[in-house]
């Protein structure tokens, strides 16, 4: 027992220097671990940025292990399927899914039965990326800063309307925030899907919405829409025309969606540190960053402590939200 385990630590390390140069990786000499083909599960449909990180993720996964890497798409339900899935999967490390700030936070206070343990049922890995909402607007509104736009919607109460992605989002929960924060009083309208809300906005049929920056990237660049102010404490390098929040007044309109990569819990610590190394080594390849600066993403990276601090932090903050605005999803 005691040289197996010694084979295994051993086998771990060999592959994580073989592997420390992005692009460089090969195959794992270690035998006992991965044996088969591993499942990267991601809750979105196929062709959506989380789907893109993915299947990068697959690719840099392929190299560095010699073993076969799938991504499964499986949406639904807000992401609570591929979830459940995931999390009922043998922890062997063969395995991985794709979580979401919705699956792993937002969840948790908007469903009233969750077929997982947010916290309990997975072992994080690492965050792949975050992307800050922005405040965008119709062309057709009449404003061209954000103090300009929250005027005009207070002098039209009930008037205007917000789209979003579906109750519960992301999209509709800043909305919500921002309404708040700002005293106005838009109107919700939930869509299935945030291409649909989009359509609409760019079409002139609701005024404004608050999606992630990879979701509208093209729109703004097209002219499309226009966008007011990104909820991030700090410039985009994206986006460098956009004001952050908090130099506009608004500290606490602060507010991402974030990717991050898991794997089930009770996953041997050693499988979960191989994978970790892994990550970042990707993370820190410049054709992974410059492929998500691509379609609107700046890569994030976080130490493994910061990023479970980061995560109850976000639980607890929409859990209060969705609690004042009494939302509950069967």
């Amino acid at each position: 027992m005691l040289l197996d385990r010694r084979r295994l630590i051993f086998g771990f390390a060999a592959a994580a220097q073989a592997a420390a140069v992005p692009g460089l990786a090969q195959p794992s000499s270690n035998t006992l671990w991965p044996t088969k083909a591993i499942i990267i599960v991601v809750p979105f449909p196929a062709g959506g940025s989380a789907d893109l990180s993915a299947r990068l993720l697959a690719e840099h996964l392929k190299t560095a292990f010699g073993q076969p890497v799938v991504v499964e798409n499986k949406p639904g339900a807000g992401g609570n399927l591929a979830a459940a899935e995931a999390a009922r999967a043998p922890a062997d490390g063969h395995t991985l899914f794709i979580g979401t700030n919705g699956t792993q936070t937002i969840n948790q206070s908007l469903y009233r039965q969750l077929p997982y343990d947010p916290a309990a049922d997975f072992a994080p890995i690492g965050m792949m990326w975050s992307a800050p909402h922005l405040v965008t607007v119709h062309p057709g509104v009449p404003t061209q800063s954000l103090d300009a736009f929250i005027a005009y919607a207070r002098s039209h109460p009930g008037e205007l309307s917000y789209g979003s992605s579906g109750i519960g989002s992301s999209t509709h929960l800043f909305g919500e925030l921002f309404n708040a924060r700002t005293g106005i009083s838009m109107v919700h309208v939930p869509y299935r899907g945030q291409g649909a809300a989009l359509e609409d906005l760019i079409g002139g049929r609701i005024a404004a919405m608050f999606p992630i920056v990879p979701d509208v990237i093209a729109s703004l660049r097209a002219d499309q829409v226009r966008a007011l102010a990104l909820a991030a404490n700090s410039v985009s390098e994206i986006l460098p025309g956009v004001p952050p929040m908090p130099q506009l007044g608004y500290p606490d309109l602060v507010a991402s969606a974030w990717v991050a990569l898991y794997a089930p819990a009770k996953t041997a610590a050693a499988v979960i540190e191989r994978l970790r190394t892994e990550l970042d080594a990707l993370l820190a390849s410049s054709a992974f960053v410059e492929r998500m600066k691509q379609v609107g993403i700046e890569v994030n990276r976080m130490r493994p402590d910061e990023f479970a601090a980061f995560a109850q932090q976000e639980r607890n903050r929409w859990a209060k939200l969705i609690q004042s605005l009494d939302l509950e999803i069967e």
